[in-house]
């Protein structure tokens, strides 16, 4: 009887050592598209919009897109890459380091480098429309270069390519900007440690320089044109997989967007020459 109690006061303390389960793998959707390859349709844009910085899908399937030096939006045919219209902020577009674009309840949303949000509803072609700004405590430092609208917690994810603050070194920050309270939170959505991310193609250090969800998984997509690379992050952040960018179709990737088949869209600032979209059909 002696034994028996030993045993059973033991039993709480196995019970505790008990490695708990690991957390199931996530799958990946960035393995579905071949960006690394050839294979893509490339459309190119014209020369008005050669600078293109940044895309964002509307909701009814329509492609907007921007240049990185005026607030001038364009609606763009991204089957022929024709421009379906355009309209600006203010009367004669104003001038910022602009670096994306995102689409929220009916509003359109540009980001600066500097970490200034500029929010406007969409018009119609040659008109121009009034905006707001929200001066957030990001800098030109932090360099803001990527924008996304992240639906389940209503908030925008503003993605820096440089500093991620003082006490986050070796790391690239995403913070989230709520769309309820409009303000950013003081501390990052997510970090993603450089060591976590292998030698990139161009043998240069990870500088993102846009992000998108992908519609069907949630896991979201931070490209880099400084590293020719894109890398999946889980709903929670985690590194996922990575992929290298072809440098041949995408010489320098500057946006990202998913059309409503799923199709990955890829836009290239056109450095002096014309801009062009590469899209990628997720394999079946």
């Amino acid at each position: 009887m002696k034994y028996a109690l030993v045993i059973l006061c033991l039993l709480p303390a196995m019970c505790l050592c008990q490695k708990k389960p690991a957390p199931k793998p996530v799958a990946s959707m960035l393995s579905s598209y071949d960006v690394s390859g050839k294979d893509a349709r490339v459309v190119k844009l014209p020369h008005l919009i050669s600078e293109v910085s940044g895309i964002v899908m509307t909701e009814d399937g329509r492609l907007l897109c921007h240049d990185d030096e005026r607030g001038v939006v364009y609606q763009i045919d991204y089957t022929n890459g024709e421009i379906s219209k355009s309209f600006s902020l203010g009367n004669f577009g104003v001038k910022e380091d602009f670096e994306d674009i995102a689409v929220a309840g009916g509003l359109v949303y540009l980001a600066a480098s500097n970490g200034v949000l500029f929010e406007f509803p969409e018009a119609e072609n040659g008109r121009s429309v009034e905006f707001k700004m929200y001066k957030t405590f990001l800098t030109s430092r932090n360099d803001v270069e990527g924008l996304c609208f992240d639906a389940p917690t209503k908030s925008l994810l503003l993605l820096c390519k440089e500093s991620p603050g003082k006490s986050y070194h070796n790391q690239r920050a995403i913070y989230a900007f709520s769309l309820r309270t409009k303000s950013l939170a003081t501390t990052p959505r997510f970090l993603i440690p450089l060591k976590q991310v292998t030698q990139t193609s161009d043998k240069h250090e990870f500088k993102p320089s846009a992000i998108a969800r992908h519609p069907k998984s949630g896991t979201y997509f931070v490209v880099a044109a400084h590293g020719s690379t894109i890398i999946e992050l889980s709903a929670d952040g985690a590194v996922v997989v990575q992929q290298s960018i072809n440098r041949k179709v995408n010489p320098h990737p500057e946006g990202i967007a998913f059309t409503p088949d799923l199709t990955l869209i890829l836009c290239n600032d056109g450095q002096g020459e014309r801009g062009t979209l590469s899209m990628y059909a997720p394999k079946k």
